[in-house]
């Protein structure tokens, strides 16, 4: 039977015993771990509204995504607003209604998730149009287009009208070069088609590319300038090829 308890001190440490064993010591807090370094502020100026994703997996999508950036919206703003890395695939063809001007200023490919392909050219009468190509199958896109700069909202509608072929609202002016076009169900307004991949003697890689942002001349030629810098000035670019079963432009 225990009859007397003892008290013994350690420095500032404190054990009481009563003939068991002494409770655990308390024990001080740990310090809180240091602060790492804050995140890099995002500096873009277009940058995917709340609500929206900066990776479209479709053309309803990207029109969601240009909607939400600070109007008047230019190409290159929505460009600008889109996720990085940027995985793009570029063509000096000139065998397209929305065709290159030459390897210095090609027509981009440009993925957004793995289902939607967006291009662009960087100069030229089509370089304030943004195509979207939305993959309904391994082999098939659905078509859109965009006219910048928007000073509006617009609809998902509006972007599969603006292919449709004036003569032949039937079907879409992009039935000159993708073959097989039907309506596809469950796509109001939406018709799709073949999807082609650029021929390989035409691709300009993206270092190529890069040096041209390295080497343009803002006084002269500001528009295309504004491209290269949409491109490559707000995170990594690399390329992203078309899947090889694809038939060649």
């Amino acid at each position: 039977m225990c009859k007397r308890a003892s008290r013994v001190s350690l420095g500032a440490l404190v054990v009481w015993s009563a003939c068991g064993p002494a409770p655990a010591p308390e024990r001080a807090a740990p310090a809180a771990a240091p602060e790492g370094p804050a995140s890099p502020a995002d500096a873009r100026r277009c940058k995917p509204a709340p609500g929206t994703t900066g990776s479209p997996s479709t053309i309803e999508e990207a029109v969601a995504l240009a909607n939400g950036l600070p109007f008047p919206v230019t190409a290159e703003c929505f460009i600008e607003a889109l996720d990085r890395p940027l995985r793009i695939e570029a063509t000096s063809s000139r065998e397209s209604l929305q065709r290159a001007e030459g390897e210095r200023s090609p027509r981009v490919f440009i993925w957004g998730a793995d289902s939607l392909v967006i291009s662009v050219v960087l100069d030229g009468p089509a370089r304030d149009l943004i195509e979207f190509g939305h993959f309904v199958g391994p082999r098939r896109t659905i078509k859109g287009e965009l006219e910048f700069p928007l000073t509006a909202p617009v609809s998902t509608a509006a972007a599969l009208d603006r292919v449709r072929n004036p003569e032949y609202p039937r079907i879409t002016r992009c039935f000159v070069c993708h073959d097989r076009e039907e309506d596809e169900p469950g796509v109001p307004g939406g018709r799709s088609s073949l999807a082609l991949r650029p021929r390989a003697s035409t691709l300009v890689d993206v270092a190529t590319l890069r040096a041209e942002l390295e080497r343009c001349d803002a006084g002269t030629e500001p528009a295309r300038c504004r491209w290269l810098a949409a491109l490559f000035t707000h995170g990594p670019v690399e390329r992203r090829a078309f899947d090889a079963d694809l038939p060649v432009f």
